[in-house]
C-alpha cells in the first residue's frame, strides 16, 4: 500500500511562488502583446508585422488557456489571470474600436494614442474589478501536476 506524504507549509510556500510566477509570466507576455500591437497600428507598420504580432497574441493565449487550464481552474490566483485575460481583451477591442472611430475624422497624434493607451490601462482596470467578483470562486485546493 502507497504511503501518501503530509505536506508541509514548505510545499504550499513553494507551490504559491510558482503560482505567482506563472501568473506573471501569462500577464506580462499577453500585456506586452497587447501593447505592441498598439504601438505597431500607431506606427502604421506593415500588415504583415501587425498580422505577426495578432497571431502571436492570440496563439499564446490559446496556448497558455491549453497548457494551464488546471490552474486556471483551481487556483485563486488562476481565476484572476483569467479575469485579467479577459479585461485585457475586452479593453483592448473596446480601445481599438474608440481609436478606428476618431482615426475617421483626423489622424491620430501622439498625444492623442497616448490618451488611448492610458484608456486602455483604464479599461481594463474597471472591467477586472467589474468581472473579477464573479470569475474568483477561490482555491480548489489540489495538487497542480506540471
Amino acid at each position: 500500500m502507497a504511503r501518501q506524504r503530509h505536506r508541509t507549509p514548505l510545499d504550499y510556500e513553494a507551490e504559491d511562488k510558482q503560482d505567482i510566477r506563472r501568473q506573471e509570466f501569462i500577464f506580462l507576455s499577453t500585456f506586452f502583446l497587447m501593447v505592441l500591437l498598439m504601438v505597431s497600428l500607431y506606427f502604421q507598420l506593415s500588415l504583415l508585422a501587425i498580422g505577426a504580432v495578432v497571431v502571436a497574441l492570440l496563439a499564446s493565449t490559446v496556448g497558455f488557456c491549453i497548457h494551464y487550464r488546471t490552474f486556471f481552474s483551481m487556483r485563486d490566483r488562476g481565476q484572476r489571470t483569467e479575469s485579467v485575460l479577459i479585461s485585457l481583451y475586452g479593453s483592448l477591442i473596446l480601445t481599438l474600436i474608440c481609436a478606428y472611430y476618431y482615426t475617421q475624422d483626423q489622424p491620430l497624434s501622439l498625444d492623442y494614442a497616448l490618451i488611448f493607451l492610458f484608456g486602455f490601462f483604464f479599461f481594463t482596470f474597471m472591467v477586472y474589478r467589474s468581472i473579477a467578483r464573479y470569475f474568483v470562486v477561490g482555491n480548489k485546493r489540489q495538487r497542480i501536476k506540471n
